[in-house]
């Protein structure tokens, strides 16, 4: 696995979820990319829901989703993290 490409998302909101688990379905469970998602939290809520949750509608915790069963799920790895700075590596043609 040391000469795939590796695809880093950086945020599990709806957008980076969605991606990443799409991406480790098709690319990471074929070994065709090795496929991480770093976001600085455990778990996911959709966050429409979250007027329900402070209303005391609705349980936060029911209704989360855990980043690291999620990726085992879907052949994606998770890091828990934030992202601090990013280094362009440019290679000519």
């Amino acid at each position: 696995m040391e000469n795939l490409h590796h695809i880093v998302v950086v945020g599990g909101g709806a957008g980076g979820l969605e991606l990443v688990t799409s991406l480790g379905n098709k690319l990471g469970k074929k070994h065709k990319a090795r496929v991480s998602l770093v976001d600085a939290g455990l778990t996911h809520i959709w966050k429409p829901l979250l007027h329900e949750v402070a209303a005391g509608s609705l349980d936060a915790s029911s209704n989360e989703i855990n980043y690291r069963a999620h990726a085992r799920k879907h052949h994606f790895e998770f890091q828990l993290g934030r992202l601090s700075g990013l280094i362009a590596v440019i290679k000519p043609l």
